[in-house]
């Protein structure tokens, strides 16, 4: 921020135009920091003529970062499976209406 006065005025007007940041209940935490730390291991499906489209996070990736920080993997991959479910549909509905915004097509790529 020191070195980009600006960033704090973009940061805030990138996020208001997001809505509300989620605030996280503290006994669910640890399986929201897992979620965005895997994130990056997903595959993405590529969209042929559309965008590509982001695929659950790997079974085999959720059970190397569970072995590695000692939690039920049974239920780490249950509630990421969860949230993959919000995110994929999320997904899925911002492609369609930035599609439509720009009169381009999108497919079912959840």
């Amino acid at each position: 921020m020191d070195e980009d006065p600006d960033a704090v005025a973009i940061v805030a007007a990138r996020r208001a135009g997001l809505g509300e940041a989620v605030e996280v209940e503290p006994w669910c935490r640890w399986v929201w920091r897992a979620w965005h730390d895997l994130t990056d291991d997903r595959h993405w499906r590529p969209g042929g003529l559309g965008p590509a489209t982001p695929c659950r996070i790997p079974w085999s990736v959720v059970t190397a970062y569970a072995d590695r920080n000692a939690v039920d993997a049974d239920l780490l991959r249950t509630l990421l499976h969860h949230m993959d479910e919000l995110y994929l549909a999320w997904w899925a509905e911002t492609s369609r209406q930035s599609a439509a915004q720009t009169g381009g097509e999108v497919g079912e790529g959840a």
